[in-house]
């Protein structure tokens, strides 16, 4: 069975909250903001990943792997430089996220909402970036090198243009993986009272990259 990178098509799209629930079930963030059942915390978190990637789509690039089958396989999804922090229309896109975590997790109301300031709060706003939303590949299709194809994709378009890019992940093996792709951690914070630390992550330009740093001393 074949797999190709391409642009997020219509008939992917009501694929995307589900696969990226089942890829995200056992992220510590999530898991540890919305315990419990995996198909309660899928209620909130399969809208709140279709609402990024609509976001994304409108505002930014989304790229997907779909096998020839047409199932999606993974998605990775940017945001332009310029397009966040999101506009209050922007943020009405994640209304049904809002809802379905007050039904699901009220008690949790409070800590979601630190999370949220606080991503915002850590996220840089200069330079101008890329910003890696979300990349996500199904459960059953991991192991086969398709975040490895997604993330190029996506680091292509920055290297056409010369601009950094940024992303925040809360899982240990993610960091080791951005790592391999120049990404360096600029911050680890946890984003919630109680939750697990979250590292905040920068990528320089190609010729940033390409420039020898100079050894520090003293």
């Amino acid at each position: 069975m074949t797999v190709s990178v391409q642009q997020l098509g219509p008939a992917q799209l009501p694929q995307v909250g589900p696969m990226c629930a089942r890829a995200f079930d056992d992220y510590p963030f999530l898991a540890e903001l919305f315990p419990g059942p995996s198909d309660r915390r899928a209620q909130v978190s399969s809208r709140f990943y279709r609402a990024t990637v609509v976001d994304c789509l409108e505002h930014g690039v989304v790229h997907a792997t779909v096998d020839d089958t047409g199932q999606l396989t993974g998605v990775a999804a940017w945001l332009r430089p310029g397009a966040f922090p999101q506009s209050l229309g922007r943020q009405a896109g994640f209304l049904p996220t809002v809802g379905a975590g007050l039904r699901y997790f009220p008690f949790r109301a409070r800590l979601a909402l630190q999370a949220l300031a606080r991503l915002e709060r850590y996220h840089p706003h200069t330079p101008h970036h890329w910003y890696l939303a979300l990349i996500a590949v199904d459960p059953a299709h991991q192991g086969r090198g398709l975040g490895v194809k997604l993330m190029r994709a996506g680091l292509a378009l920055a290297a056409e243009r010369d601009e950094p890019c940024f992303l925040e992940t809360a899982k240990v093996s993610n960091r080791a993986w951005y790592e391999g792709f120049g990404f360096e951690t600029r911050r680890t914070e946890p984003c919630f009272d109680g939750g697990p630390p979250q590292w905040f992550m920068w990528r320089p330009s190609e010729s940033a990259l390409a420039t020898p740093r100079t050894p520090r001393t003293g």
